[in-house]
C-alpha cells in the first residue's frame, strides 16, 4: 500500500541564498543523513542539470537537516521532507526554497509505503487485508475532515506541534491519492522505473524483479476521492 503517490524528499535551501536549481549548488556544501540512495539521488539532480558529486562537498550531518542549514554549517541540506523541514525552518524565522528530488531526474517513487512479507500476506491475508482497509478509512476520513484527524493525532501523541502538523497535512493531503482520486495505489510502471534508477545507482542488484516486490491487496475504491 502506498501512502503517497511522489516522492517527499529534496534539497532545501535558504530563499536568500540565490540557489535555484542544482547547478547553482558548485563549491557549495550540502549536509545530508549520509543514506546512500540520497547520495545518488544528488548525483542525478546534478547531472540533469550539467554538474557533479565533484563540484559539491558532501557533509554528513546525520538529521540535523534545519539546525545544519540555519547555522550556516552547510549550504543546503538533502533528504528534507518538503512536507516538514521548510515548516520548522519557518517557525525559526527563516524562509526556504526547495528543489523536489522529481523535479530534476529522480523517477518519481512512492515515499512511503506498508511492508509486508511473502509468508504473511499468505498466511495472515484477511488480517493484513482488513488491516489495510481501515488504515485506507483512516486517511480518507483525514481527507474529508482534516481538522478531525489532526484533534485524533494530538489525543493520541500530545506532544506534536499542532501548527507543524495542521501545515504539514494540507502538504499531504494532495499526494495521498493518485490522479483517479484512489488513495493507496502502485503502478507497474513507477516500479519499473523506480528500480531501473536503483539499478543504475547500484542501490539494488542487477537480478531483482521489481514486478516481485509489490502487489495490490486492496480493489479499487468504488467512489474515488474528489
Amino acid at each position: 500500500l502506498a501512502l503517497t503517490q511522489r516522492p517527499l524528499q529534496g534539497i532545501m535551501v535558504l530563499a536568500e541564498s540565490g540557489i535555484a536549481r542544482p547547478a547553482d549548488l558548485a563549491g557549495k556544501t550540502v549536509g545530508y543523513p549520509g543514506i546512500p540512495s540520497q547520495e545518488a539521488f544528488l548525483a542525478t539532480m546534478l547531472a540533469s542539470d550539467g554538474a557533479s558529486l565533484d563540484d559539491v562537498e558532501l557533509v554528513n550531518i546525520g538529521f540535523d537537516l534545519v539546525p545544519g542549514l540555519v547555522s550556516g554549517r552547510v549550504d543546503a541540506s538533502l533528504g528534507a521532507f518538503w512536507t516538514h523541514e521548510p515548516i520548522l525552518a519557518a517557525q525559526e524565522g527563516f524562509a526556504t526554497d526547495m528543489l523536489k528530488v522529481d523535479d530534476w531526474g529522480v523517477p518519481p517513487y512512492y515515499e512511503l509505503i506498508l511492508v509486508a512479507n511473502e509468508a504473511d500476506l499468505t498466511d495472515r491475508q484477511e488480517r493484513i487485508a482488513g488491516f489495510l482497509r481501515a488504515t485506507r478509512r483512516g486517511y480518507l476520513d483525514a481527507i474529508a475532515d482534516p481538522a478531525a484527524a489532526l484533534a485524533a493525532l494530538q489525543a493520541a501523541s500530545p506532544e506534536i506541534d499542532v501548527a507543524v502538523e495542521t501545515e504539514g497535512l494540507q502538504l499531504l493531503i494532495p499526494v495521498w491519492t493518485d490522479a483517479d482520486g484512489q488513495f493507496g495505489t502502485q503502478t507497474a510502471r513507477q516500479w519499473h522505473d523506480y528500480a531501473a534508477w536503483m539499478r543504475e545507482n547500484a542501490l539494488i542488484p542487477a537480478d531483482l524483479d521489481s514486478a516481485a516486490a509489490w502487489r495490490e491487496v486492496l480493489p479499487p475504491l468504488a467512489t474515488p476521492v474528489p
